[in-house]
């Protein structure tokens, strides 16, 4: 069941500005149109927040204080480069 209040991680509110939760509400009403459920709003916050991993999170730390708009070359998960496939 949808409610109203912002997801908490550990007991700290997760308080996202409604310019940030629009994709949410577009997935949440695309997943309604072509199966007619959905998680939820807050569900779906979750879900993303679960999938991200740590090196995905420093990448995107370190974009924004660089302020890097483009996108560079990722690591791949090992975080151990192979020059031969650059």
């Amino acid at each position: 069941m949808e409610t109203n209040e912002p997801p908490t991680l550990e007991g700290l509110p997760l308080v996202l500005p409604a310019h940030l939760t629009a994709n949410f509400e577009k997935a949440d009403r695309q997943l309604m149109a072509s199966y007619g459920s959905s998680p939820g709003v807050t569900a779906l916050v979750r879900l993303w927040i679960a999938c991200g991993t740590s090196k995905e999170i420093q990448r995107e730390f370190e974009r924004a204080v660089l302020d890097i708009r483009r996108k560079t070359l990722n690591p791949p998960e090992s975080g151990q480069f192979d020059e031969d496939c650059l």
